[in-house]
């Protein structure tokens, strides 16, 4: 930890604007590029707390479509369990089914295979969401996922942002870099020149 803080004193005091004669044009402007990327990191978060809101917003949207008509009701085994998992396509993995006969809110007879606990008996009972014709259809999401997926969806934005800022800043320090170089090499020509004109006789 100490010497995370170390190098972000040492960063600080690199970029910190002071009245170094030293300081070339370049450490000026690198100075600047920083303190942009840190505005445009700063300026991302708003966005991205209004797109996490509404990526949540829409899912909420979604699914009380979704709710129209359905609802929950007791559907009881006409068989045991499966003792084992199978492999489902349409269906979360571990997650077995079991025939099982319900009632719809208009007290038509329903049958078909439902989602049950691995030890269920025929003969016990299973809530089973079902749509307005009667078909089982996945339970309603939760809000807590759904605002899950608004702050995910929120936190992915502002990694864009955050990076596509550090990425530019990386190539500005890549172009100061190449000119402080190309600098260093003319002046140590002319240093060399000097050099040598004081040395002849």
């Amino acid at each position: 930890m100490k010497a995370l803080i170390d190098l972000l004193a040492r960063r600080v005091r690199l970029y910190r604007p002071d009245g170094n004669p030293l300081r070339r044009r370049s450490d000026r402007l690198e100075a600047l590029a920083v303190l942009v990327t840190g505005l445009v990191v700063l300026a991302g978060v708003w966005p991205a707390v209004v797109v996490g809101r509404l990526a949540y917003e829409g899912a909420l949207h979604e699914e009380s479509a979704h709710a129209v008509g359905r609802h929950q009701v007791r559907a009881t085994l006409l068989a045991d369990a499966p003792a084992a998992r199978v492999a489902l396509t349409e269906m979360p993995v571990g997650e077995q089914r079991a025939m099982a006969s319900w009632t719809t809110s208009s007290g038509a007879a329903r049958s078909g295979p439902v989602p049950v606990p691995g030890v269920a008996r025929a003969g016990s009972t299973v809530p089973l969401w079902i749509d307005a014709a009667g078909r089982p259809v996945p339970p309603p999401t939760a809000r807590t996922v759904l605002r899950a997926r608004g702050v995910v969806t929120g936190l992915l934005l502002m990694s864009v942002i955050a990076l596509a800022a550090a990425g530019g800043f990386a190539g500005f320090r890549w172009w100061t870099d190449r000119r402080r170089y190309q600098e260093w090499e003319i002046q140590w020509a002319r240093a060399g020149e000097d050099w040598g004109r004081r040395r002849s006789p």
